[in-house]
């Protein structure tokens, strides 16, 4: 998993003996010639500044966007936690992951303790006393005792309370963990603490659900995938079904987007950090070159649950008068039953098929409905895009079949059916969860709008 690939291991090791050619303090005359010891011990009193600068009471502090390790068993998201530091060595931290104890688990919780700046491998931030919001994932924790949602073999979940300077990120600074090396970035925190909290929940559940799971990632003529992007352990696949060589991304979410481990690529392109388009059309990347793309256009054609009615106002001549002869048929079978809608879907009744829906009122109070279904074929001929066709001998189900015994319903359907055929340009009313969308004929053709 790329997550645990040996390159940041290395990385880590070499860190403590290059980080500060690439620190603008130790590049000051007035360090060239100090011993190595006396500039870390500078270097450390200007990191303490700047942790105790943005938690003064005219700022917010930091989000400290916080991974572990995990274990061979399991795999963990990221986690926000939050923090003031004071000059005195205390520091406040505050989170509401779900990994608190004593029945604080997903809720807001505040515990302060102490820390201090350490020289062992270069600058170091220990957090060096109990801390109830980050301790437990460094925790060792005794295997007969561990949590049931936490695969444990005495290294808890592979945290760590150590963490060694790795650089600066304009405002922000990064670590990594002293001994299990999983990285840690700082972010100067922008509001309240449980309004960044309820921001990234109300932006998560934006970009996320349990109807749709699976996202392209699109760079140029590359396309990739992420599935479970919700869950915060991401899996990254050339293909959605049956992936052949998947890796696994651990990211944490913000009130703008999500941020990925460690930087990842497509060919030459990274990406890492990814925020909500304004159009809220996909999640771009840091420099716009990677879109986080849900897979709507897939959901809206091979949708199983929902039928996608057909707004009739919009039909041609042709097919308003298809529908009316269709309704009349209808009333042949049976006069309580009249046509109420036509769409494409999954019919309801005995022997299901997926594609053209007509959903019939069954008594005179029109209160009471039912489906008869058409096949018929829908498919995704590119992104964005759907195909509609015909075979000329489309199986029906049980309610059409059973209609179309003592009418002419299935003639006219087929002829309603053959009028929408064609292929179509999908303009949904949103990207992360369509509740309906606009077909627009590619070339000549008529605008359909659909709607559940």
């Amino acid at each position: 998993m790329m997550k645990k690939d040996i390159r940041y291991v290395a990385i880590s090791v070499a860190l403590a003996a290059i980080t500060f050619a690439g620190c603008s303090r130790f590049q000051e005359d007035d360090f060239f010639d100090e011993s190595t010891a006396l500039r870390v011990t500078h270097f450390n009193e200007d990191l303490k500044s700047r942790l105790v600068k943005q938690s003064s009471e005219d700022n917010y502090g930091w989000v400290i966007q916080y991974f572990v390790r995990g274990t061979e068993e399991k795999d963990f998201e990221g986690f926000n936690l939050f923090g003031r530091f004071y000059a005195d060595g205390k520091v406040t931290l505050a989170s509401n992951h779900r990994f608190l104890r004593n029945g604080r688990a997903n809720k807001y919780t505040e515990c302060t303790s102490i820390y201090e700046m350490l020289s062992e491998d270069g600058p170091i931030l220990a957090f060096n006393s109990w801390n109830d919001i980050l301790t437990v994932f460094a925790d060792p924790v005794d295997p007969s005792q561990a949590p049931s949602n936490l695969v444990s073999d005495g290294e808890g979940m592979s945290g760590d309370h150590n963490l060694i300077f790795q650089g600066y990120e304009g405002d922000n600074i990064l670590f990594h963990g002293q001994r299990h090396f999983a990285g840690v970035r700082f972010v100067p925190c922008d509001r309240p603490w449980q309004d960044y909290m309820a921001d990234t929940d109300a932006l998560l559940n934006e970009i996320t659900n349990s109807t749709i799971t699976s996202y392209y990632v699109i760079c140029g003529t590359d396309t990739l995938y992420f599935k479970n992007l919700r869950s915060g352990v991401v899996t990254y696949c050339e293909r959605v079904n049956d992936p052949l060589f998947p890796s696994v991304f651990n990211c944490v979410f913000t009130p703008t987007g999500f941020c990925l481990q460690h930087k990842n690529s497509i060919g030459s392109t990274t990406f890492k950090d990814f925020t909500l388009a304004e159009d809220k059309s996909c999640l771009k990347s840091e420099n716009d070159s990677v879109q986080v793309v849900p897979t709507w256009d897939t959901y809206i054609v091979n949708t199983r649950n929902t039928i996608w009615n057909f707004d009739q106002e919009e039909m041609t001549e042709e097919q308003k008068n298809l529908l009316a002869q269709i309704d009349v048929e209808f009333g042949k079978f049976n006069p309580n039953y009249s046509l109420a809608k036509v769409g494409l879907g999954r019919s309801t009744g005995s022997g299901a098929v997926r594609g053209l829906v007509f959903t019939f009122y069954t008594n005179a109070a029109k209160t009471k409905t039912n489906t008869a279904g058409l096949l018929l074929s829908t498919t995704r001929p590119a992104y964005g895009q759907m195909q509609i066709s015909t075979t000329g001998d489309e199986a029906t189900d049980r309610n059409f079949t059973n209609i179309s015994s003592k009418c002419d319903l299935e003639a006219l359907a087929r002829q309603f059916a053959a009028s929408l055929a064609g292929t179509y340009n999908i303009v949904p009313d949103s990207y992360f969860l369509p509740t309906g969308c606009e077909l627009l004929a590619v070339g000549e053709g008529n605008k359909y709008t659909l709607k559940p």
